[in-house]
């Protein structure tokens, strides 16, 4: 008897032991290499805001992608592209400018679509195109990311 309660005393401190021991923690996923937002949007709004240029670029891929494969794309140059996407932020934000709220944003942004795409205002050819989609596609990543 007496060895039957030290073996369910054994148990249940083993038992008990076990459900202490911390599981190790999962790895945070990693920014994208391309362009790290994490900083730039600071204050009360910012993730608000981080939202909505994620969701503002995603829409510019897919408008971009869209416009692409009609029979008559209207962005066929670097300024219909760059108009697009100055046009579309006036018209979401209602004319607030978040590159004015975070310099950072503005200059991060800048400079990683002037590395990716140049800024050259010319007609743009196909592989062009694909490298527009993919830079609205990671600052809209790296917007999410800044979320977190």
């Amino acid at each position: 008897m007496r060895v039957r309660l030290l073996l369910i005393v054994g148990l249940l401190a083993f038992a008990y032991w076990s459900a202490q021991k911390q599981t190790p923690e999962e790895p945070k996923p990693q920014p994208s290499a391309a362009i790290d937002l994490r900083g730039v949007f600071v204050g009360e709004d910012g993730a608000q805001d981080a939202a909505t240029v994620a969701a503002l670029c995603d829409e510019l891929a897919d408008a971009v992608e869209y416009d692409h494969k009609t029979a008559a794309p209207c962005l066929t140059t670097g300024v219909a592209l760059d108009a697009l996407r100055v046009n579309a932020r006036r018209l979401r934000t209602r004319g607030e400018s978040l590159g004015d709220k975070y310099p950072r944003l503005a200059t991060k942004v800048a400079e990683y679509l002037d590395q990716e795409l140049g800024n050259a205002g010319g007609p743009v050819t196909e592989q062009q195109l694909v490298k527009w989609v993919k830079s609205y596609r990671e600052i809209a990543k790296a917007a999410r990311f800044a979320i977190n």
